[in-house]
């Protein structure tokens, strides 16, 4: 297989334990942040919670953009963090220790980003109360002996995607500028023809695709994530896909009236998984045949 798959639950359900601290962040990043800094990150974070026997839990990931945020007044997050803590003390006690302020300041000193933090109870109560959904994090990714400029001339092209994917059946472009891409999908899914609408934020200087559905497929609740295509240098470039994902909330016991939760989710991160490796390859091959004819002009 040409990809490799990291996968994650981000929501946590601080109602099964005794958790009633919960300590949210909320991060805006500069854009001169690089995606890989912004990981490793909240990596450390991650560790450093981990590690302290204080923390109980903690989850991490994108703030997810609704149209309305481009012209809401305030700052619009990046990335959201949560840290889960038995009570106030303990969580206080994590605050104060001397590692974690070191942390922030080495980072604080690399990288240029705001914070906002809250202190608070559980406070989704019905949903904690019933176990909430989690969201889905996977990461695959795979090595393209290609220069990323060849890389990135295949992920903009939506339109060709019909053409290098399989499972892609039409892509048209319903709005466009150089800054993003709305367009119509028409997919084969597990042997079902489905149709959505997708958003892809476009960062040709990072070299980043940030998508997300804007009309859902019938089984999904959410589905986003990130093409991002690294230059390793030596014309070789690694490409790295992402997806956030859960399904639809049910109806009557059933999503999109056949499925049951389980049953939906476990089709969604199969074809996720099935379809991650296929469309890494797919993007590898082409980019790799046009740095080739490139080449030979």
């Amino acid at each position: 297989m040409p990809g490799r798959n990291f996968g994650a639950d981000w929501v946590a359900n601080p109602a099964e334990g005794n958790v009633v601290i919960i300590h949210t962040l909320i991060y805006r990043f500069a854009d001169s942040v690089a995606p890989q800094d912004r990981e490793r990150f909240f990596a450390e974070l991650r560790a450093a919670a981990e590690g302290s026997g204080l923390v109980e839990d903690f989850g991490c990931g994108p703030h997810y953009q609704l149209p309305v945020d481009e012209h809401a007044k305030g700052t619009t997050a990046d990335a959201i963090a949560q840290f889960a803590c038995a009570d106030l003390p303990t969580l206080r006690k994590f605050s104060e220790l001397p590692e974690v302020h070191d942390l922030i300041a080495r980072w604080r000193s690399k990288i240029d980003y705001q914070a906002a933090y809250a202190n608070h109870d559980v406070l989704l109560t019905r949903t904690n109360a019933t176990g909430g959904n989690p969201m889905h994090h996977t990461e695959h990714t795979v090595t393209v002996e290609a220069p990323v400029e060849a890389v990135w001339s295949v992920l903009v092209d939506i339109e060709g995607y019909a053409r290098i994917f399989p499972p892609t059946r039409e892509a048209t472009i319903l709005e466009e500028s150089p800054q993003h891409q709305i367009a119509r999908l028409v997919v084969d899914v597990n042997g079902v023809i489905q149709s959505w609408v997708t958003r892809r934020d476009i960062d040709s200087r990072q070299h980043v695709i940030a998508y997300r559905q804007l009309e859902n497929a019938p089984m999904m609740g959410y589905m986003g994530g990130e093409w991002r295509a690294l230059p390793l240098g030596e014309g070789r470039t690694q490409l790295v896909l992402t997806h956030d994902f859960k399904p639809r909330d049910p109806v009557d016991g059933k999503v999109a009236g056949e499925y049951t939760y389980e049953e939906a989710d476990e089709l969604i991160k199969a074809a996720v998984e099935r379809n991650s490796v296929a469309d890494l390859g797919a993007v590898k091959a082409e980019a790799e045949r046009v740095a080739a004819r490139e080449r030979v002009a």
